[in-house]
């Protein structure tokens, strides 16, 4: 496993001087959400404060895309909010071209934790291969991974 996931609330600082900041989960539906469509996410994110139960929000999305890099220039330029897992955000975060929102919440797209980890058939002894790419993603990664730094 190179390191876990963590999701981000974010939008541009132009759509927040536009459209004001959501402050709770329910502000949502007032807002213009940009979903990611894949296998999850679509239409429904996940809050919780502090270490209670996560709870669902349904979405009326302006957009939905399983173009992760299409959602990220929408809402860097100013089109809606974006939920996204910290490595997909990190570097517009650092620049300031997106902001964070509603930090008082936790944010994801499912109950279970995700991680990012090298999948590979079992062996006693994986190949010279493998372990060559295993390594390079670790040492380019990091611990911790450069995006939570």
């Amino acid at each position: 496993m190179f390191g876990s996931q963590r999701y981000y609330l974010t939008a541009s600082p132009e759509y927040v001087s536009r459209y004001g900041s959501p402050t709770s989960p329910e502000a949502l539906h007032q807002h213009r959400t940009l979903v990611y469509g894949g296998s999850q996410g679509a239409n429904r994110w996940l809050f919780r404060q502090r270490e209670e139960a996560w709870v669902h929000y349904p979405l009326t999305p302006l957009m939905t895309s399983n173009n992760a890099d299409a959602l990220l220039t929408s809402a860097i330029g100013g089109m809606g909010i974006v939920l996204f897992s910290d490595w997909m955000v990190s570097e517009a975060l650092h620049n300031g071209t997106l902001v964070t929102l509603m930090d008082r919440y936790s944010a994801a797209i499912s109950h279970t934790p995700s991680y990012i980890a090298a999948i590979y058939p079992y062996t006693r002894h994986p190949s010279l291969n493998v372990r060559t790419v295993i390594d390079y993603f670790a040492d380019v990664f990091g611990s911790p991974p450069y995006w939570q730094r």
